[in-house]
């Protein structure tokens, strides 16, 4: 056997997990102390279970009588002599039946401790059985050599030098029987231009010197086929020693060889395995000194191999926690000291012998010997740098708000409910913040709602500028936001929330040569016990926000005991108040904004969403955002729903222009519940007919549906039965998007502004675009961008396969009335 293949038998001893893949095993025997050792692969090719070593007699039995005499002698020689072997041995394997090993053994030269004779087995029973055949082959040729297998040659010295064939050498040459003479010129021509030169010297050293032939070369056939040919002789001498005949045989070896080769690329392919597996690969002695390292635990750690071998195993493998710092233990020495298999915690880092930091996942296990005994370890450790980096980068993205950074509604109501169970456990008091900025939608409405982004982004820097290090700053949702304050009395949380109020007041943006102030109202209230739950504590709070707004904007409204029942009732009074006149006296209107095509021309038919606003006695308008929350609070959301609703159709039905090809309306979460609204929607829809129904599109927002799923499926199965079209709104703004898709018949997927507006600076913001319009061209949906506010973006889109696009950079939001005023005006001539 090769010295590489002596270096990977040596290696594989300790390489357990690496050998059970080659299918190698390996064993170890102490001449002194009789002490045999068996590598969990080695028990597995001899069918015994892991761990469970025999004596040296019963290991040599499976080898049969002849087989247990070659070995002993083997083993015996390797002891005295320092000779080592390399045999192939039938094996009786138990349950797996009888299988042909390759046996390599010889004394294992490591360390000065006492001596140790190393053998390594590989599983040849295939190619075994190939040679075995090929061999039975030969012998039934060679009692019937008439069948021409073996060829029989004879060199007759007296005679000139001339030799002789029978008819199975010239067909051993790819040639028809010619004759029984042929002379040495002509049996050189025949033999492969690079081994004519060494056949000749064999032939003449056999002459000059010995009294046997033996060699192999390569003959090319005329149609121009080499072939390998096996010759072996024997060379007759008269008495005083000269050379008078030279009588052989020859035959074809030329699939041994193939078969040969097979092996030999299968042992390189083995070695080559062993050493490019993709983990890193370290192990040691029981003593936690290393002995092995493949190449990618060199690379890793930054040692070499040669570097490596006999430092103690924390010296190579240096863990430490996840902010690099901190040293964790060494997982060799606890695995040694335990007898187990053992870990790193989640998060550990490896330090490299050249100061790099890399984040790892590790396993280590032990390696035993006889009667279990721990002879070492075997630690396998990955790189997870890149994929550890993109985890804690969705995590971070699941529990943030991606526009400001802050914490998100959800985490926000995790870290609440934690912090509230702490006070009802220990009594310790905390308090909460709510937030609503002022004149936020003055902004948003004149500058567009990339400027109302950098004015949030500007307020979450001072929110949290102005609260302590542990407290808990949020966002949760358009200019909603919330703090949680840790270990804060009341009185200490209005201190810091009317520093905040102040710190927003001196606040203005500057667009255009505009300045705008942006205020915020707050409330205030505890969290401790006295609330049932979490949620209820944060509604208070809300409800003081509220109170705050309502009473002139830019305060601090803390909550009181006493009066908080007379302000829930004075809020939920002027809500109520003011949207029951509004519905009475009529002052709610609608304002348009097209949907146009991402890409193609415009038809100049009408396609747009209607918008919801409110007219105040003043003569002032009010956006949905200001109105919206308190009518889904106080169940106004269904009627003002249904008046929508029937203005939609209304529009649908006149005649005349323009024409409409499209027309959405939205419906809120507490529509989907209402059976009014439904009754009252069938029977609109079932007027209106599905042609004209065609034209309708009802959109309902992820939220709407997350707690109302089934209701919202038959909602819309019922709508689409009549001829109408629902979208799913502010697509992927949920946690669940694609989950609702199996459960929703939607025609259309309303892609939410969020994923839009960065779009050209944010590449997870394209992968999720990219994805959610792959996922509706899968499902034969369409698809609408809302807030395209930039031609770069509107280009992107296009590229992306967005079917239509809806935002500022298009058509901003109109008054319905002057919209249709402007397409009844006649046409100047």
């Amino acid at each position: 056997m090769s010295a590489a293949h002596l270096a990977l038998a040596q290696n594989a001893r300790f390489l357990e997990r690496c050998s059970r893949l080659a299918g190698v095993g390996a064993w170890e025997w102490e001449p002194d102390s009789g002490r045999l050792t068996l590598s969990d692969s080695a028990c597995e090719l001899l069918g015994l279970p892991a761990g469970q070593v025999p004596t040296l007699a019963a290991l040599l039995q499976r080898f049969g009588p002849d087989g247990a005499a070659m070995l002993d002698a083997a083993l015996q020689r390797a002891q005295t002599e320092g000779r080592g072997w390399d045999v192939e041995l039938p094996c009786d394997t138990g349950t797996g039946g009888r299988r042909v090993f390759r046996v390599v053994g010889g004394p294992d030269g490591e360390g000065s401790g006492e001596p140790r004779i190393g053998v390594v087995m590989l599983d040849v029973t295939e190619p075994a059985q190939v040679r075995a055949e090929l061999e039975r082959t030969l012998e039934r040729l060679d009692l019937a050599t008439h069948s021409g297998g073996i060829g029989v040659w004879h060199l007759d010295l007296d005679d000139g030098g001339r030799l002789a064939w029978d008819d199975a050498m010239w067909r051993l040459h790819g040639e028809a029987p010619h004759g029984q003479r042929i002379s040495m010129a002509a049996w050189r021509r025949r033999l492969h231009r690079p081994d004519r030169r060494p056949a000749v010297r064999a032939l003449a050293a056999a002459l000059r010197d010995g009294s046997q032939l033996e060699g192999e070369w390569r003959v090319e056939w005329p149609d121009g086929s080499l072939h390998v040919l096996r010759g072996s002789g024997r060379v007759l001498r008269d008495g005083e020693g000269r050379p008078l005949r030279l009588s052989g045989v020859c035959w074809d070896v030329s699939e041994e060889r193939r078969l040969q080769q097979q092996l030999e690329e299968q042992h390189e392919l083995l070695e080559v395995t062993l050493q490019s597996i993709a983990d890193a690969v370290l192990t040691t002695d029981a003593e936690g000194r290393v002995t092995w390292l493949n190449p990618v635990a060199q690379r890793l750690t930054g040692w070499s191999d040669v570097e490596a071998r006999g430092q103690p195993s924390h010296h190579i493998f240096v863990p430490r926690r996840d902010d690099g710092d901190e040293p964790l233990p060494d997982p060799v020495e606890a695995c040694l000291a335990s007898g187990r298999p053992t870990r790193l915690p989640g998060g550990a880092m490896l330090l490299s012998r050249d100061g790099e930091l890399r984040a790892v996942d590790d396993s280590v296990a032990p390696i035993r010997g006889k009667a279990g005994r721990v002879l070492g370890a075997v630690l396998v450790f990955r790189d997870v740098t890149q994929q550890r980096r993109q985890f804690d980068e969705i995590r971070w993205r699941a529990s943030h708000d991606g526009l400001t950074g802050l914490v998100n509604r959800a985490e926000f109501g995790q870290r609440l409910a934690r912090t509230f169970e702490r006070a009802r456990r220990d009594g310790s008091q905390h308090a909460l913040l709510a937030f609503d900025l002022d004149r936020f939608k003055l902004v948003n409405d004149h500058c567009g709602h990339a400027a109302g982004d950098e004015v949030l982004r500007e307020v979450a820097r001072r929110l949290e500028a102005g609260v302590r290090g542990r407290d808990t700053v949020a966002r949760l949702g358009g200019d909603e936001f919330a703090a949680i304050l840790e270990n804060c009395s009341l009185d200490e949380a209005l201190h810091v929330a009317q520093k905040l109020c102040d710190t927003m007041d001196q606040y203005r943006y500057a667009h255009g040569g505009q300045r705008f102030r942006i205020g915020t109202s707050i409330g205030v209230a505890p969290l401790d016990g006295r609330w049932p739950d979490a949620d209820t504590a944060l509604r208070e709070a809300d409800a003081c926000c509220m109170i705050a707004k309502e009473q002139g904007r830019n305060r601090v409204q803390v909550w009181a005991p006493d009066d908080a029942a007379l302000r829930a009732h004075q809020s939920e009074h002027r809500w109520a108040m003011r949207l029951q006149q509004a519905l009475d006296e009529d002052r709610f209107e609608l304002d348009l904004q097209r949907v146009l095509p991402a890409q193609g021309e415009d038809d100049g038919r009408l396609r747009g969403e209607l918008l919801l606003r409110l007219r105040e006695r003043d003569g002032s308008r009010v956006m949905p955002g200001a109105f919206m929350p308190a009518a889904e609070r106080f169940h106004f959301a269904p009627r003002l729903d249904r008046w929508v609703l029937r203005q939609a159709v209304a529009l649908l039905q006149r005649e005349g222009p323009p024409e409409i090809a499209a027309l959405s309306v939205n419906v809120s979460a507490l529509t989907l519940q209402d059976s009014a609204f439904h009754q009252e929607a069938r029977a609109l829809l079932m007027e209106l007919g599905p042609e004209r129904a065609s034209a309708l599109c009802l959109e309902i927002t992820e939220t709407a549906v997350i707690t109302q799923l089934g209701e919202a499926a038959h909602f819309i199965s019922q709508m689409r039965g009549l001829g109408a079209r629902v979208a799913l709104d502010d697509f992927g703004a949920g946690v669940s998007s694609f989950g609702y898709l199996k459960a929703l018949p939607v025609d259309l997927l309303k892609i939410d502004g969020q994923f839009v507006r960065a779009l050209m600076t944010d590449p997870l913001d394209q992968v999720a675009v990219r994805s959610f319009v792959e996922v509706a061209q899968a499902l034969g949906l369409g698809t609408v961008a809302e807030c395209v506010e930039t031609p770069e973006v509107l280009l992107e889109l296009v590229r992306l396969g967005v079917g239509e696009v809806q935002g500022f950079l298009l058509h901003r939001p109109q008054p319905l009335a002057q919209l249709l005023a402007a397409s009844e005006a006649p046409v100047p001539a």
